[in-house]
C-alpha cells in the first residue's frame, strides 16, 4: 500500500509545484501555511485560484471537481447566478449595520415556513456561535450548568464545544470528557457530560443519572467532521427526545450541516424529532457566513429577548455581535432558500448523493474492498471497514491508513476533498461530473488494491 502512496504524492507534486512554492513562502507567516487547520493537508496544502459552479481551479492552473463545496455551505454550487445577483444589487445599498434590517425579519420568516419548531430565532456568525449560544441560552432558562454532547460529535471551535471529538476515553458506555486539543479548561470538562453516540441504553442510563445537572444535550442527526456522514438511528434519537422532555433537559439539534441540506426543514423534517433549540449555518447564508440560533419560543422571550426596563426581572444571556446584521449574509440566504424552493432541487441532489455513496461501494465490491459509504441525502463519506461505522471508536477501528489514501488519491486525480473528510454532491453538478467521480473512484481503488 506504500507503493499506492508513493504514486499519489508524486502525481500530486508533479500537478502542483506552485502550491508547493507557495506553501513555503506562506508557513513563515500562517501557522501551518493555512487560514484555519481544514486547509491544512499532507504533503502540502492545494491553495487555490478560483472556483465557479461544481469546480475550483488551483494556482497551478488545474480543475477539480468540488466534492467539499467549501465544507457544505455551496449547496447550489459556488456563485450561483441567482445568489450573486441578489448579492451585486445589495452591495450598492450597504454591508452591514449594528441596525437591525428588514431582511433579518424575511429571512427569518422564510426559515420558519420550512422550520416551525424555530418559533423565535436570532442570527450569529457561524455555526460555532450558534451552537455555543444555544448552550448558553439553555443554561439560563433551566439553571443548570452542564450540557450533554456525544462522542465523536463537532459543533464548533470553541472551547465548550471541543471536547470527546477524536479524542476519547473509558469504556464505550461511560466515555470521558476529554480535550479535543490544548487549551481547554479543566472547568469546562467538568461541565460536560460524554455520551456514547448512536448506543441508546448507555445514553440513556448516562442522562438519568445526571438529570438534575443537565441543562441541554446537543446532537448532530449527521455525523460531519469527526463523524463524517454517520447517521444517527432513528431509535436511539427518539429515546434520546423522550428522555430529556421527561427531565426538562432541552435539546439542541446542531443543523449546522444538515439544515437545508438533507431537506428543506433539515435533519428535524426527515427524522420528526422536534428539538427545543437548534442551530443553523452554512447553507443559510447563501454561500456568505451567517449562522442561527433559536426554537421554543418560551426559551427565547425568557432569556435571549433583552429586558424591557428596570421593571424586568427576568434574567437575560448577553447576545450580540458587530456583523450579525449582516445585510450581505441576509440577502444571501434569502435569494438561495428561494432557489432551493423549486421543484426538482431536493430530488436531484439525493439522487446525485446516492449514485456517489453505491457507486463507490459497487466500487469497492467488485475490487474485494470492504467499503462502507455513509451518509444521508447530498452527503457521503467512506470508510474502510467490514460494517457501517456507528460511532467515533469504529471510524478509528477502521482502516485508516487506506482511507487517507483514498483521499489522497482523489485529490491527486482532481476531486478535491480534505482527508476523512464529508463529502457533499451540489445541484451545479450534472450526471458527467458523477460519472468522473466514480471513474477516478475507480482507478485510485484499484491503485490501492494493486499497491
Amino acid at each position: 500500500m506504500s507503493d499506492a502512496r508513493d504514486v499519489f504524492v508524486n502525481r500530486y507534486r508533479e500537478r502542483t509545484p506552485r502550491s508547493r512554492r507557495h506553501y513555503e513562502e506562506a508557513r513563515k507567516h500562517l501557522p501551518g501555511g493555512v487560514p484555519g487547520n481544514a486547509g491544512y493537508r499532507p504533503p502540502y496544502p492545494l491553495y487555490v485560484d478560483r472556483a465557479a459552479g461544481p469546480f475550483l481551479w488551483d494556482i497551478d492552473g488545474n480543475r477539480y471537481i468540488d466534492s467539499l463545496i467549501g465544507g457544505g455551505p455551496h449547496i447550489l454550487g459556488h456563485s450561483p447566478p441567482a445568489v450573486m445577483d441578489a448579492v451585486a444589487k445589495q452591495l450598492s445599498s450597504g454591508t452591514s449595520t449594528i441596525a437591525p434590517p428588514a431582511t433579518a425579519l424575511a429571512l427569518a420568516r422564510r426559515i420558519q415556513e420550512h422550520m416551525p419548531h424555530m418559533e423565535m430565532m436570532r442570527f450569529v456568525h457561524t455555526g460555532s456561535e450558534a451552537v455555543h449560544m444555544a448552550m448558553r441560552a439553555a443554561r439560563a432558562f433551566t439553571g443548570r450548568s452542564k450540557i450533554g454532547k456525544f462522542e465523536g460529535n463537532f459543533h464548533g471551535g470553541y472551547d465548550n464545544l471541543l471536547i470527546s471529538g477524536t479524542s476519547f476515553g473509558g469504556p464505550e458506555e461511560t466515555p470521558l470528557s476529554l480535550p479535543e486539543g490544548a487549551g481547554i479548561p479543566q472547568g469546562i470538562l467538568d461541565d460536560t457530560i460524554v455520551l456514547p453516540f448512536n448506543h441508546t441504553d448507555a445514553t440513556v442510563a448516562l442522562i438519568e443519572r445526571y438529570a438534575s445537572e443537565l441543562a441541554a444535550v446537543v446532537v448532530e442527526a449527521v455525523g460531519g467532521t469527526w463523524l463524517g456522514g454517520i447517521v444517527a438511528g432513528q431509535s436511539f434519537l427518539e429515546a434520546l427526545r423522550e428522555v430529556t422532555a421527561r427531565h426538562g433537559i432541552l435539546l439542541i439539534l446542531d443543523e449546522v450541516i444538515t439544515g437545508f441540506r438533507v431537506a428543506p426543514g433539515g435533519s428535524a423534517e426527515v427524522t420528526g424529532i422536534v428539538p427545543d433549540l437548534t442551530a443553523l449555518a452554512k447553507t443559510i447564508g447563501g454561500g456568505f457566513p451567517l449562522g442561527a440560533f433559536g426554537g421554543r419560543r418560551d426559551v427565547m422571550s425568557q432569556v435571549v429577548t433583552p429586558k424591557r426596563g428596570p421593571d424586568d426581572d427576568r434574567e437575560t444571556i448577553f447576545q450580540s455581535g458587530t456583523f450579525q446584521s449582516n445585510l450581505v449574509s441576509l440577502t444571501a440566504g434569502l435569494a438561495l432558500l428561494s432557489e432551493l424552493e423549486r421543484p426538482g432541487t431536493y430530488e436531484k441532489l439525493d439522487d446525485l448523493g446516492g449514485q456517489v455513496r453505491e457507486g463507490i461501494e459497487k466500487i469497492g465490491a467488485n475490487l474485494g474492498m470492504p467499503i462502507q459509504a455513509v451518509g444521508q441525502g447530498s452527503i457521503f463519506g467512506v470508510y474502510f471497514a467490514d460494517e457501517p461505522p456507528l460511532s467515533i471508536r469504529d471510524v478509528i477501528a477502521s482502516d485508516r491508513e487506506s482511507a487517507g489514501m483514498f483521499y489522497l488519491g482523489l485529490l491527486a486525480h482532481g476531486v478535491f476533498i480534505t482527508p476523512y473528510h464529508l463529502g457533499f454532491t451540489n445541484a451545479a453538478q450534472d450526471q458527467a461530473q458523477i460519472d468522473e467521480i466514480l471513474d477516478i473512484c475507480q482507478s485510485v481503488l484499484t491503485t490501492i488494491k494493486e499497491g
